[in-house]
């Protein structure tokens, strides 16, 4: 009888054990589902940010393009007057 009841106990802690490692799994699911959220907004919140920088690394390019080529030639004109 002693045996029956010590069985009866460690199937009760087995079946506990396996309903906490379910609460478990069901919190790091419903964790990671959240950060993998968050990361989005992040990642979308980061592409709208760095569109328009591109736009303007690209002008910027292009302004930097310019001023060289506007200092070279002056230079030269500067220096064959001289």
């Amino acid at each position: 009888m002693a045996g029956q009841n010590l069985l009866t106990i460690f199937v009760a802690l087995t079946a506990v054990a396996v309903l906490i490692q379910t609460g478990i799994l069901v919190a790091f699911y419903l964790v990671s589902s959240k950060l993998s959220r968050q990361a989005e907004q992040v990642v979308d919140v980061t592409r709208n940010v760095l569109g328009p920088l591109q736009g303007a690394v690209e002008n910027l390019k292009t302004v930097t393009a310019r001023v060289a080529e506007f200092s070279s030639s002056t230079r030269q004109r500067w220096g064959r007057s001289a």
